[in-house]
C-alpha cells in the first residue's frame, strides 16, 4: 500500500502524463470577417473569410469531414497562414434567408463555434414579403410590325404568285428559245476554234472536209433544210433566204468551191489560206447571228403597234 507522503507525487506524475497525451487547446480571437461577394442573396455561392488570432503557436488543420447544416451546403474549408494569424475560408450556399449559424468547426488546436452569417432575401431588398404575382406575357419589340407585314404578304401573295408565274413562264420559254437558237452558232464556234488550233497538224484535204461539214450542219439548222448532200450550185439557191448580203453569199460560195477543188482536185491548201477562210467564215456567221438577236424587240414593237391601232392611239 502506497504511503500517504508519496500520493501527491504520483498524482502529479499522472496529471503530467495526461497532459502529454491530450492535445493542447488554444484560445482564439476573430479579428475580421469578410464575404465574397459582399452583396449576396439566397442561392448564391459565397466565400466567408475569417481572420483568427490564437493565443499560442498552434498548428491548425482542416477538418476531414465537414459538418452538415440544415439551412444550406458547406462546400469546403481552407486554412491560410497570415503571419501571426490564420485565415479560414469557408465556401457555402444558403437556401434559407435570415441569420444563420455555422456549426462549430474543429480546426485541431482551435474549435471555432461563434460564426454566423446573415442571408438576405431579394424580397427584403425590393420591400416585398411575398413573391410578385404572375405578369402578363411581354411582347417583343417589333412583333406588331412583323405581324402587319405578314398580313400584307398573306393578302398580296396570291397576286404576286399569279404575276410571277405568268411572267416567269414567259421568261423561261424565252430563255430556252434563245439558248436553242444560239446552240448551232456555239457548236460551229467550237469547231472553228478546234480547226484553227490544229492547222499545222492537219493536211488541206482533211481540213476542208471537216470545215465544209460543219458549215453544212450550221446551214441545215438555220435554213431548216437538209444541206448535207446539196451541191455548191444547189446551196446558192438557198443562201439568199439566210444571207441577205451578196458579198457574204459570194464568200461562202467561194469557200465551198475552193474546198471542193482541194478535196477532189488535190489543190494545194497552204496554212495561210485555211486561216483566212476560218476568219472570213467567222465574220459572216457573226453578222448572221447579230441579225437574229433583235428579232424579239421588233416583234414586241409590232405587237404594241397593233394594240395601239386597235384602241386608236
Amino acid at each position: 500500500m502506497m504511503r500517504p507522503e508519496r500520493l501527491p507525487r504520483a498524482l502529479l506524475l499522472l496529471l503530467l502524463l495526461m497532459g502529454i497525451a491530450l492535445p493542447i487547446r488554444a484560445d482564439y480571437q476573430i479579428s475580421s470577417t469578410t464575404f465574397l461577394p459582399q452583396q449576396f442573396y439566397v442561392g448564391d455561392r459565397v466565400e466567408m473569410r475569417v481572420s483568427l488570432r490564437t493565443s499560442a503557436a498552434a498548428e491548425l488543420t482542416v477538418p476531414e469531414v465537414l459538418p452538415q447544416v440544415d439551412w444550406g451546403d458547406l462546400h469546403h474549408v481552407r486554412l491560410l497562414p497570415r503571419g501571426a494569424e490564420w485565415e479560414v475560408r469557408i465556401v457555402f450556399t444558403a437556401f434559407q434567408p435570415g441569420t444563420r449559424t455555422i456549426v462549430p468547426l474543429d480546426l485541431g488546436a482551435v474549435t471555432v463555434s461563434d460564426l454566423s452569417v446573415h442571408v438576405p432575401s431579394i424580397l427584403e431588398v425590393e420591400g416585398r414579403s411575398e413573391p410578385a404575382p404572375p405578369q402578363d406575357q411581354m411582347v417583343l419589340p417589333g412583333t406588331r410590325l412583323w405581324i402587319a407585314l405578314f398580313a400584307v404578304l398573306l393578302v398580296l401573295l396570291p397576286f404576286l404568285w399569279i404575276i410571277s408565274v405568268s411572267r416567269g413562264r414567259r421568261y423561261v420559254h424565252e430563255f430556252v428559245r434563245r439558248y436553242r437558237e444560239r446552240q448551232p452558232y456555239r457548236r460551229l464556234s467550237r469547231a472553228l476554234k478546234h480547226l484553227s488550233a490544229s492547222l499545222a497538224q492537219t493536211d488541206g484535204r482533211d481540213f476542208y472536209i471537216a470545215l465544209l461539214e460543219h458549215i453544212r450542219r450550221y446551214l441545215s439548222t438555220r435554213l431548216r433544210t437538209d444541206c448535207m448532200s446539196l451541191t455548191t450550185s444547189e446551196l446558192d439557191s438557198h443562201l439568199d433566204r439566210l444571207v441577205p448580203s451578196a458579198e457574204d453569199r459570194g464568200l461562202l460560195l467561194e469557200l465551198f468551191r475552193y474546198g471542193d477543188l482541194v478535196k477532189f482536185a488535190s489543190l494545194a491548201a497552204p496554212t495561210e489560206q485555211r486561216s483566212s477562210h476560218i476568219a472570213q467564215l467567222r465574220a459572216v456567221v457573226e453578222k448572221l447571228e447579230q441579225r437574229r438577236t433583235p428579232r424579239q424587240p421588233r416583234r414586241r414593237n409590232a405587237v404594241y403597234q397593233q394594240r395601239s391601232e386597235r384602241v386608236g392611239i
